[in-house]
C-alpha cells in the first residue's frame, strides 16, 4: 500500500452525494408529510359538493389517450378545484360526468379541500424509511473513507519514519 486508491475514494464521494441528495429530498418529504397530516388530522371537514366542470385529454402512453374531469366549489370563502378522475378510457365517459355533483370535504376557516377524509400515514412512513436507508448508506460511506483516510495518514507516516531510519 504504498498510494492511496483513486477509485475508491471517487466511489465513496458519488455514494455520499447521492445518498445525501436522496436523503435530503426524502426529508424534506417526510417533514411536509408531518405537517399535512397533523393540519388534515386537525382540520374541520365540511362535506360540500363540487360540480364537475371540464374533461381534457391527455396523452396515454399504453392506449393514446385518456381522459381527466377537473371538479370546481365556489364558497363564500374562495373557489375550491381540482381533479376528480383520471385515466378515464373513454371519451362520453368523461364527457358525461361534466355537470355531474361529487362530494368533496372542505375547512373553510383553513381553506383547505380534499376529495376524501380519509387520512393516512403511508406517505410518511415510506418517506421517513427511505430518507433513514438513504442517510445509512452514506454514513457508511463517509465513516469507511474515514478509516480509510487515518489509515493511508498512518501507514504514510510510518513509511516516512522507515525512509529516514534507513539514512
Amino acid at each position: 500500500m504504498t498510494e492511496k486508491p483513486d477509485n475508491l475514494t471517487i466511489v465513496h464521494i458519488c455514494v455520499m452525494i447521492l445518498m445525501g441528495t436522496a436523503c435530503a429530498l426524502f426529508f424534506i418529504h417526510f417533514v411536509t408529510g408531518i405537517i399535512d397530516y397533523n393540519i388534515d388530522a386537525h382540520a374541520n371537514y365540511v362535506k360540500e359538493y363540487a360540480t364537475i366542470v371540464r374533461y381534457e385529454a391527455v396523452q396515454n402512453r399504453y392506449q393514446g389517450y385518456a381522459y381527466t374531469t377537473y371538479y370546481e366549489y365556489e364558497a363564500d370563502d374562495g373557489v375550491y378545484y381540482g381533479m376528480w378522475q383520471r385515466l378515464i378510457e373513454d371519451e362520453e365517459e368523461a364527457k358525461a360526468q361534466v355537470g355531474k355533483k361529487v362530494p368533496i370535504y372542505v375547512d373553510h376557516t383553513l381553506k383547505r379541500h380534499r376529495k376524501d377524509i380519509n387520512i393516512s400515514s403511508d406517505y410518511i412512513w415510506i418517506a421517513g424509511t427511505i430518507s433513514l436507508v438513504c442517510f445509512v448508506v452514506f454514513l457508511n460511506s463517509f465513516v469507511r473513507e474515514i478509516i480509510f483516510i487515518v489509515k493511508w495518514k498512518k501507514y504514510k507516516k510510518e513509511l516516512q519514519m522507515q525512509s529516514t531510519n534507513k539514512r
